[in-house]
């Protein structure tokens, strides 16, 4: 289905892919995983065909078709099925068409029509035809309301135009959209980030059932677990790919036995190397002895032959084993990335430190954030009110389907919205540390050295240096733009600033997307011995199970209602998810 061989990629100076060699067969699901800036992205960017190898091959049949979901959605229009939204007045059902191929189908279909009288024509014209009832162009309109409803994007007209959508609403456009093109093979690079719990398990048994092969980057273990059956690892010193059987889990356990395996053998021929260092330097030292030995007179014929046949025999054996030692290179050094460390010293609170809200409406004035429509159903302050109360200390999670309004009620706890009605107070020794689902509470157009003096008052650039290492940046990034940063670069920014600045309240919103796997894991433990408040909002499901929650809420039609914990929210929804499951696959949509 998909062969590449020894692919190089190199930015400048940077090597990115070095020898990248694989071959993926026809139906596998694959997660590409390896540490932010491995090289993931670039690598499903060149075999999507939009961007292109310095060196290496690609194979893979004619007419193979390639759907393509990239990271981030750009507002920017596309001819080719990458994933990126339309912009201007363009409809959410002409953005579909658009990425199906449908329209430009229709177009040739239009043009060749007057001429089906001519073989060679109605030849092409069949082709075409067939790749339109391929792609259900005969049922499209169906097709499409399928897949939106599977991605909770029902409330959405098809007549809406894409430019209105939210961040997440247009992410998950952009996912449909590569869903809808019944193409061969997709790559997708996160798409799980700003799904909810719905749309989540639906896309898992989407996937599960779908034929198409799929090579997928995410940091979502639960997901993994339940949709790939190998993985491939991008070595992060030597740039090269090495693949797995089996799903997250499996492969979380057999790296850990190869490296333990590394090391043990590693250290094993240290051992034995030194042994026989010291082995053949007590041998010469014997050698040293013996030829300064004086023999006594009456045999010192006798006693020179013996001293040169036992000098002779030790110096062959301290050569041998010197040879032996410079022979034992067959297992390298193991290579240790420098670890990644993520930690929270929430300054002092007191008991009062106490969030209240009281009779609070939330959302937008106008119900429009940023000139955009407002996606939650608070705009305006539609809603019941919000009567809240978190002490110091707690864990609280906000859950529900996107568009709920989730992250509007957590900026306004958080004191970032004011209310709409209603009252919010908070103690006075509280410090609220914000990472914004969007990252909007830093501005791209500064550096992280100029973040850290305007927000911290620290203008000492070592200094700055030397706490971005934890977060594994090097100190020549302290002048780069922020907006050259990766998703995955500007989160671990944020959260180094969060560290520096000793926030006792941390407002995480969606704090796992774009991180990768060890990064996620190194925020778990941060968190873990976290003595501050912490907001959340989340959809990874790991994630939820290991931060300690002390109270859950779910946010839905504009009522706030108390949870026991994620476990009870998930057996709630399951009933929903049944029934647009068993809709789709009446439709047989998978």
């Amino acid at each position: 289905m998909l062969t590449l061989k020894n692919i190089r990629k190199i930015y400048g100076t940077q090597r990115v892919l070095e020898k990248v060699s694989f071959s993926v067969g026809e139906g596998q699901k694959i997660a590409l995983v390896g540490q932010n800036g491995a090289g993931k992205s670039t690598l499903l960017r060149i075999i999507a065909g939009t961007e292109s190898p310095d060196r290496g091959e690609i194979l893979k049949p004619n007419r193979v078709l390639i759907g393509y979901l990239p990271q981030e959605v750009h507002p920017n229009g596309a001819r080719m099925r990458d994933g990126r939204v339309g912009s201007g007045t363009e409809t959410l059902i002409g953005y579909l068409r658009r990425m199906t191929g449908l329209e430009d189908l229709e177009r040739e279909m239009a043009a060749l029509e007057p001429r089906l009288d001519q073989p060679d024509i109605l030849e092409r014209y069949e082709v075409l035809r067939s790749d339109y009832e391929r792609l259900g162009g005969y049922d499209f309109t169906r097709k499409a309301k399928g897949v939106l409803d599977g991605l909770m994007l029902s409330h959405i007209g098809f007549d809406r135009p894409v430019a209105e959508l939210s961040g997440g609403e247009k992410r998950k456009a952009a996912l449909a959209g590569v869903l809808l093109c019944g193409v061969d093979i997709m790559l997708l690079d996160e798409p799980t980030n700003n799904l909810d719990l719905p749309a989540l398990l639906w896309l898992e048994r989407y996937l599960n059932r779908s034929a198409a092969t799929c090579i997928i980057a995410s940091h979502d273990r639960r997901f993994l677990d339940n949709v790939v059956d190998k993985v491939l690892e991008i070595d992060w010193h030597r740039r090269d790919v090495a693949m797995y059987t089996g799903g997250w889990s499996t492969f979380a356990e057999m790296k850990a036995h190869l490296i333990r395996k590394h090391k043990e053998q590693y250290r094993m021929q240290e051992e034995e190397r030194e042994r026989l260092l010291v082995s053949a330097g007590q041998k010469m030292d014997w050698v040293e002895r013996v030829r300064g030995r004086k023999a006594p007179d009456h045999d010192k014929l006798a006693s020179h032959f013996k001293k040169e046949r036992a000098t002779k025999k030790f110096t062959m054996s301290a050569k041998v084993m010197e040879e032996r030692q410079k022979r034992l290179n067959t297992v390298e050094r193991p290579l240790a990335r420098q670890p990644l460390i993520v930690s929270f010293a929430a300054k002092p609170g007191e008991k009062s430190s106490t969030i209240t809200l009281r009779k609070v409406r939330f959302g937008y004035e106008d119900g429009f954030q940023g000139g955009l429509a407002s996606p939650n159903p608070q705009a305006g302050g539609v809603g019941e009110p919000v009567d809240l109360k978190i002490p110091f200390g707690d864990r609280l999670a906000i859950l529900g389907n996107n568009g709920a309004g989730k992250s509007t009620l957590l900026k306004t706890i958080a004191g970032v919205l004011p209310p709409l009605a209603g009252k919010r107070t908070c103690g006075k020794k509280l410090i609220f540390g914000y990472l914004m689902q969007e990252h909007e509470n830093i501005s791209r157009a500064t550096t992280p050295l100029q973040l850290f003096k305007n927000r911290l008052g620290i203008y000492d650039a070592v200094i700055v240096a030397e706490h971005l290492a934890h977060f594994q940046f090097s100190p020549d990034i302290l002048t780069d733009k922020i907006e050259w940063f990766s998703p995955g670069e500007r989160v671990r920014l944020i959260l180094a600033l969060l560290s520096a600045m000793g926030a006792n309240a941390l407002v995480l919103d969606e704090p796992t997307n774009h991180l990768d796997l060890e990064a996620i894991e190194a925020l778990e433990e941060a968190l873990a011995g976290y003595a501050g408040t912490i907001l959340l909002v989340t959809h990874d499901r790991r994630f939820l199970e290991r931060i300690r929650l002390t109270k859950s809420y779910v946010l839905d039609g504009g009522k706030l209602t108390p949870v026991k914990n994620y476990e009870t929210y998930a057996a709630h929804m399951m009933p929903q998810i049944r029934r647009i499951l068993k809709r789709l696959e009446e439709k047989k949509m998978m």
